[in-house]
């Protein structure tokens, strides 16, 4: 493998190195961007643990060429002792490099774990101008409490060392909405309200919680999802795109113009455009009988922003439903001379950009057919790079564009704090049955409602 100059000499630091999400994602994207041969010429990885681990089992058969980059690092992360410790080994590597590394910290543990770590970091005075944090969400449970974690980051951080993971945002197609909509004047004519109809943004999995109750049940599909994907994808479609298309600098100023125009519906029209339900058999997977924490959310959010007023934005996600995916369908106004065309951004899976065409049938009759004109990003362009690959070499590169600012997730947590407050007080939660289709769960409401 050769190995290149492009990024500065660093040493990532993954606290919670032996947790699955190390073992899911992380370390797999890391080794895939080591054998692109895009790693730093000076690397380095110092696996944070609490037991004794060793690297030659921690591992797996295709992640072996970051053997000779990993060591690990026992410790206790309530000991500020042990943070000294981690001080003078960070101090031990760095005389090891020909080149004064940056230092990265990722946060590949639970929720609660984060901040009593980075208190601990800048007590310890390893919150130089050469460290930076890579931060997985949660970012906060509601608006107050996500001011009061970026208020005591940012008390030992600089926000320009804080890179806010959204994985959404890194995903290859998440990406090219921007490009899309920038470089082809037939769309990007046309992107306002007085061309489109409306935008529906769907995130279905076809997995439950996996075993994640704790988590779960402090969560919810609104503050797992919603606050952070779907809306960074709202704001990534509703934005102004960049005159200059390639400008990813300018991409998060036109995110957070997005963000803070969105709004929720009056209170009084919560019942026709909030929806929420739980898949059966969720109360008792996590052993909690009536549990009132929802698997299915449906938001209907408007904007502010003079070239949106008027156009519906759906929100929908929900987990243990019978397919997994995610795309962006923006429906176009239909005059009276025509039928209404579609224009489907698939981010996941099998990527792809597809637009619905009316042409006339063959035949002596007059009949009109829909047939799809589509691109499938794989066919063309083969693999695509994982999000945690992406996520990895923009934040060595000190590129935040693909990262959430911290006034971004301030507006997310603004726009959907009506909504959980009046969760608070009423008990408007529906059932569905797991493996149901989108359009079935919707159907729920109107279904139990008349028994």
């Amino acid at each position: 493998m050769e190995e290149t100059a492009k990024l500065p000499a660093t040493i990532l630091v993954i606290f919670g190195i032996t947790g699955d999400l190390s073992h899911r994602f992380l370390l797999p994207a890391l080794a895939q961007v080591c054998s692109t041969s895009n790693l730093p010429k000076d690397f380095k990885v110092l696996g944070v643990s609490r037991r004794d681990v060793n690297v030659d089992e921690l591992l797996r058969d295709n992640e072996k060429p970051l053997q000779k980059f990993t060591k690990i690092f026992q410790m206790n992360l309530n000991d500020p002792q042990d943070y000294k410790d981690l001080e003078a080994r960070l101090t031990e590597m760095t005389q090891e490099m020909t080149i004064s590394p940056q230092i990265i910290f990722y946060f590949a543990v639970p929720p609660a774990a984060v901040l009593p770590i980075i208190r601990h970091l800048g007590q310890a005075g390893l919150n130089g101008p050469e460290t930076k944090l890579l931060l997985e969400k949660p970012f906060g449970f509601d608006l107050e409490s996500a001011r009061e974690l970026i208020a005591q980051t940012t008390q030992y951080f600089p926000e320009e060392q804080i890179y806010r993971i959204d994985h959404y945002l890194a995903k290859e197609m998440a990406q090219n909405i921007t490009v899309f909509l920038g470089s082809n004047a037939i769309f990007r004519d046309v992107w306002n309200s007085q061309f489109v109809e409306k935008i529906e943004i769907v995130a279905a999995e076809k997995i439950g919680i996996e075993g994640r109750a704790a988590f779960y049940e402090s969560t919810g599909a609104l503050r797992d999802v919603v606050q952070s994907h779907l809306l960074q994808l709202a704001a990534l479609t509703l934005m102004e795109p960049c005159s200059e298309i390639f400008d990813f600098e300018e991409i998060p100023r036109r995110r957070l113009a997005a963000l803070r125009q969105l709004q929720p519906p009056p209170p009084d029209k919560f019942d026709d455009f909030v929806f929420r339900a739980q898949y059966e058999g969720y109360s008792d997977e996590v052993g909690n009988p009536g549990s009132q924490v929802e698997t299915f959310v449906n938001l209907v959010l408007s904007s502010t922003d003079a070239r949106w007023q008027g156009v519906p934005i759906h929100l929908t996600t929900g987990k243990n439903l019978d397919q997994k995916l995610t795309e962006i369908k923006v429906t176009f106004k239909k005059t009276s001379a025509s039928a209404a065309n579609h224009l489907l951004i698939r981010i996941q899976p099998e990527e792809s950009i597809e637009l619905d065409l009316w042409v006339k049938a063959p035949g002596y009759d007059r009949k009109l057919q829909k047939l799809p004109l589509s691109f499938e990003y794989q066919q063309h362009f083969g693999r695509l790079p994982d999000a945690y690959e992406q996520v990895l070499v923009d934040a060595m590169s000190s590129n935040h564009a693909l990262f959430a600012s911290s006034d971004e997730v301030l507006a997310s947590w603004s726009a959907l704090e009506p909504i959980l407050k009046h969760w608070g007080m009423h008990e408007d939660l529906y059932f569905y049955k797991p493996g149901s289709m989108v359009d079935e769960v919707l159907s729920v409401k109107s279904d139990q409602n008349q028994l």
